[in-house]
């Protein structure tokens, strides 16, 4: 097999067109795994029927994005597990589709090896097709032309570049958790080699790679001056991606110069450590509720769902154990999931109202509604009265029985006081404005702890406590805190590692923040991003926000968030596009020439830079932020991908505190 076959990538990349155009990063991934590995192995094998094998890993990067019924039509039969024993389909073409692991690699030789198991031969037919999700090291390409019944068959060996997974429309995540990442956070923040990174770190990065291989994007790569982690991977991540541009001769770049309508992105890498709070505070958005206090599994989600009887048929109201999936398919998902929970109940009974006050609906229902939300019962009998609008009344009744779960969740752990307590802690003004004394927030606390039984919610107030003040202001506050909260060994340890992750439990002598406690008196703000919601509960924003509103306006500070290479004036950078290429291609094998340097700051201080806006956030994202991405998005009209290890919710964020 020659060497050229394993640089075979999609270099072109998928067809993604000028800024004002752009598709979505989950419809970008689609069409180049359909178009560039599917219909291309389709057409190479004469159309001919194909059996798919996939890894883990593959097939959540399919499943993420592609339907069962596209595999088909791009005429795969059956899509096998490669870790399972597997039957023989000796009459068809295989495409194999795993992650360039040293496990996945070994079954696929072992596939075409002769041995008492395969005594009849291989399990599949004479042609093979052979993908990987990201870059295929050297040691593991040895081993598949070292077998030589599978390398007389191969007919395409391409590393595809899709190294992640797509989460919604706009972002993107690393599937980074247990069992395969038992022990995350001491991966990312304790177990560090001499260079500052650790293998997890060095992986990371080069799946980011993909994800900007698939955007056809060579970012502009910033990071906070004050983080030395997001700082090492920077540079790391601009090794990355030169070498990955050398390696791909014909691959383009928004913003090269040969692009008409393009500017080059920015990639802002952010890190969990630094905004230890927005994991922890309730968030009273459908997608952040439904998260944090309902059992969902990744996207599918169990429910309650009612039915009405009728006197008529003589039955009673029932109740079915329904299943359901939350993501981009649903289009009232899509719509609600970003809205604070009144106003999803309000919408969902307007909507439903809507079609019951219609010509049909009227005729059947007898009267016009009263404006008032719906109860589920109400609700359940409009869709039983109503077949010739059930499929969207079914959704729309889908998602009121989900939104009434979560806020019964709500009632019964009695949060509604809590979330007023935290938003206070979290903004250092009450509901009125007025900025608390912190001695007398500390006491709701400590109510808050007698209230529940709950050992883990507990430690969750206590943590939001902490972390909103940057730390009480003595041991002695710590010490009652901590006697009044009476959590475990675990809890109290899993809250002491807020401190590896710069947390301090009680603030140091002369401690010099930005965040710090004015006089030690007050209760602090801990963000300085406002939010617009006219709900009272929801007026914490998360850092992020303002961070990303000042980098679409062209605000960020190069001080506070600098490049890893120097950021060019908006006129110069298509005149030195071209150059830079050429630059990079030859340098490609060569480490990073940059080093740690700084882009120079202009007389402002502030550079506009580029059209799409990447940010990833190292050790998870919550929902809070996702929400506020998309909001910045539309206020912007600047695109704005996001992507982290995994989007986390509250309790996963403190299991991770416990396992380090």
């Amino acid at each position: 097999m020659p060497r050229s076959t394993k640089k075979s990538s999609s270099s072109s990349g998928p067809p993604v067109a000028s800024s004002s155009t752009k598709c979505s990063l989950r419809d970008i991934v689609k069409s180049h795994l359909l178009d560039d590995v599917f219909q291309k192995s389709s057409v190479k094998n004469g159309n001919q029927w194909m059996v798919l094998v996939v890894d883990p890993e593959a097939l959540r990067v399919i499943s993420s994005s592609i339907g069962m019924y596209n595999l088909m039509e791009h005429n795969v039969t059956i899509v096998e597990d490669l870790m399972k024993r597997r039957a023989p389909f000796r009459d068809q073409a295989v495409l194999y589709l795993v992650e360039p692991n040293r496990s996945s690699i070994d079954r696929i030789v072992n596939d075409w090896t002769p041995s008492k198991e395969n005594k009849k031969g291989p399990l599949y037919g004479n042609s093979v097709f052979l993908y990987f999700l990201g870059p295929l090291p050297d040691e593991l390409f040895g081993l598949i032309k070292q077998c030589k019944e599978l390398v007389k068959r191969v007919k395409v060996l391409q590393e595809v570049n899709v190294d992640f997974l797509t989460k919604e429309s706009g972002a993107f995540h690393f599937d980074m958790k247990p069992p395969r990442f038992q022990n995350i956070y001491s991966e990312l923040y304790v177990r560090r080699s001499s260079t500052g990174l650790s293998p997890l770190h060095d992986r990371m990065m080069s799946k980011l790679v993909t994800v900007c291989a698939t955007l056809n994007e060579y970012p502009h790569v910033r990071f906070p001056s004050n983080n030395e982690l997001c700082k090492s991977l920077a540079n790391l991540f601009q090794q990355k991606i030169n070498e990955f541009l050398g390696s791909n001769k014909s691959w383009w770049f928004n913003g090269d110069g040969t692009n008409p309508n393009t500017e080059r992105s920015t990639l802002l890498i952010l890190d969990r450590k630094d905004d230890c709070l927005s994991p922890l505070v309730h968030e009273l958005t459908y997608e952040a509720m439904v998260n944090d206090l309902l059992p969902i599994d990744d996207e599918k989600i169990t429910y309650d769902s009612v039915t009405a009887g009728t006197s008529k048929e003589g039955t009673g109201e029932t109740t079915t154990r329904m299943d359901a999936l939350l993501n981009d398919n649903d289009e009232v998902w899509v719509e609600l999931k970003g809205k604070h929970i009144a106003e999803v109940i309000q919408t969902l009974s307007t909507k439903i109202r809507d079609i019951v006050n219609s010509s049909t609906g009227s005729a059947l229902s007898g009267s016009k509604a009263s404006g008032k939300a719906l109860s589920i019962n109400q609700m359940a009998k409009a869709l039983k009265a109503l077949p010739e609008y059930r499929e969207i009344m079914s959704k729309l009744s889908q998602h009121m029985q989900i939104a009434h779960q979560c806020m019964d969740a709500f009632n019964k752990q009695g949060l509604l006081e809590l979330t007023e307590l935290e938003q206070t802690l979290a903004t250092g003004k009450t509901d009125e404005g007025r900025t608390p004394k912190l001695k007398a927030l500390l006491g709701q606390v400590v109510e808050e702890f007698r209230k529940r039984n709950d050992s883990a919610m507990r430690l969750r107030i206590l943590a939001i406590a902490i972390v909103s003040q940057r730390g009480l202001s003595s041991q002695s506050d710590l010490k009652k805190l901590l006697n009044e909260a009476n959590l475990s060994e675990d809890e109290i340890s899993a809250l002491r590692n807020l401190e590896k992750l710069g947390c301090p439990l009680v603030q140091k002598d002369g401690q010099n923040s930005k965040y710090a406690r004015i006089g030690g008196k007050k209760a602090s703000s801990f963000s300085e991003a406002e939010n617009e919601s006219e709900y009272s509960s929801s007026r914490y924003a998360c850092p992020l926000k303002s961070i990303l509103q000042d980098a679409t306006s062209g605000n960020l500070s190069v001080e506070e968030y600098p490049s890893v290479m120097p950021l060019p004036d908006d006129n110069a950078l298509n005149q030195s596009a071209m150059k830079k290429v050429s630059s990079v291609r030859k340098a490609a094998s060569a480490s990073n020439r940059w080093g740690s340097k700084t882009s120079s700051s202009s007389s402002s201080g502030k550079r506009k830079v580029g059209s799409r806006q990447l940010v990833f956030v190292v050790g998870g994202m919550c929902y809070s932020e996702l929400r506020a991405a998309r909001e910045v998005m539309d206020a912007s009209g600047t695109e704005i991908v996001t992507g982290t290890t995994k989007f986390i919710t509250p309790s996963e964020f403190i299991s991770n505190l416990t396992s380090m």
